[in-house]
């Protein structure tokens, strides 16, 4: 097939768009957000001048290089692709439900209130707040928000109760309960926003204190 002669650039040496509308889709928007977004464009290339593009290149309003697909042959000497930019998105709550075993609760008859509650497994709403950042290198750059609520006795051992010996005390949990405290369940997930690229999104769970 002969080269053709209409050519935007000299001989297609350089990269060039060819979608017409980027395509948009909003990843996030089932939990009520819009602010993160990919844009998906098709380009054309000389096949001998094709250089993939940096990750993380920047393009547009705050729209990074997530992934650019392998080139296909159109001729003998064209080849075309896609790259596909993503934004940040803004942070954002959603909610679940899962199981989760709130601890119990020994008051001592010193402290006038004698009785003992096991630990409580339940039911419960989860609040899930979603954050997020651009970043080559998560494990420096990431900062981990919140850790999970651990209990430990009067000699360091971890422990599934609360008394007036423990960290924190029975005290200061009734006070999580009287005050809707939401305390973490455990360990925070990070990973990538998009399931690919450098934009990465962190999840706490978190839920009211019982």
């Amino acid at each position: 097939m002969a080269i053709t002669k209409d050519y935007p650039n000299a001989n297609w040496a350089t990269a060039t768009e060819t979608t017409v509308e980027p395509r948009i889709t909003y990843p996030f928007k089932g939990s009520g957000d819009e602010s993160g977004y990919i844009v998906e464009r098709d380009y054309v290339q000389a096949q001998a001048d094709y250089d993939p593009m940096a990750l993380d290149t920047l393009d547009g309003a705050g729209e990074y290089l997530i992934e650019e697909t392998v080139p296909q042959a159109i001729d003998a000497s064209l080849c075309s692709f896609t790259r596909k930019f993503a934004t940040v998105p803004s942070s954002f709550t959603t909610q679940q439900f899962e199981a989760f075993t709130f601890p119990g609760k020994y008051a001592d008859y010193a402290e006038g209130a004698g009785y003992f509650r096991p630990p409580l497994p339940k039911l419960v709403g989860i609040e899930v707040t979603h954050t997020f950042d651009q970043t080559d290198d998560p494990i420096t750059d990431f900062a981990i928000t919140g850790t999970p609520l651990l209990i430990y006795s009067y000699y360091g051992e971890y422990v599934d109760y609360v008394a007036s010996y423990t960290s924190p005390t029975i005290t200061t949990y009734n006070g999580y309960i009287s005050g809707s405290t939401l305390i973490q369940i455990r360990e925070n997930v990070i990973r990538r926003a998009y399931g690919k690229g450098n934009i990465w999104e962190q999840l706490r769970f978190r839920t009211v204190a019982q």
